[in-house]
């Protein structure tokens, strides 16, 4: 099995007032944190993208977001069609501003999603909070998500991921905070 591991990088981070990529959580980058969780579950046959951009230094691969969307949409819908391009069989997003997530969690979410041949969202274990854009999709939904964007129907994640029957995967909350501020 391979994987396509997306790092969620867009945003201008206007609420944080910097780029979060760059910010530091226990002395480490929320990039390199990111990478760093994925890595401990990648194989041989796995990718790493940062989607979004900017790109912090040549050894990044970038998915560029698609231009005729806004905010996630327009990033997973390039993420979407990347994944078709590769052949990838699991697509598994994680946004950059969740450095307490764990590599376990994003395990979970890719096993599930080829499990099931279907898309799973991560959700909140005592509250009704869902991640719509942690999430992992199986290869057999990719074109069922992409035309349901691009219909222009679905305006937002939680509208997507709804009209695509997706399964949710609980997980404590503590892993599963924002950072939407600095400290």
């Amino acid at each position: 099995m391979n994987s396509l591991w997306a790092i969620l990088n867009g945003g201008k981070s206007s609420r944080f007032g910097s780029p979060k990529y760059l910010a530091q959580w226990n002395g480490q980058s929320f990039l390199d944190i990111s990478r760093n969780r994925i890595r401990e579950l990648g194989g041989n046959s796995d990718r790493i993208v940062l989607s979004g951009g900017p790109s912090p230094d040549e050894s990044w691969e970038v998915v560029e977001d698609s231009h005729q969307y806004l905010g996630p949409l327009a990033g997973l819908h390039a993420l979407l069609h990347f994944a078709l391009q590769t052949k990838s069989n699991v697509l598994i997003i994680q946004p950059i501003d969740m450095p307490m997530l764990q590599s376990e969690h994003l395990r979970l979410l890719r096993d599930q999603a080829c499990e099931l041949e279907g898309i799973v969202v991560a959700e909140s274990q005592t509250s009704s909070d869902k991640h719509w854009v942690l999430v992992a999709v199986h290869a057999s939904r990719y074109e069922d998500a992409i035309a349901c964007i691009e219909a222009g129907e679905c305006g937002s994640l939680k509208n997507l991921w709804t009209e695509c029957s997706c399964e949710f995967l609980t997980f404590p909350d503590e892993f599963l905070a924002n950072i939407n501020y600095p400290k």
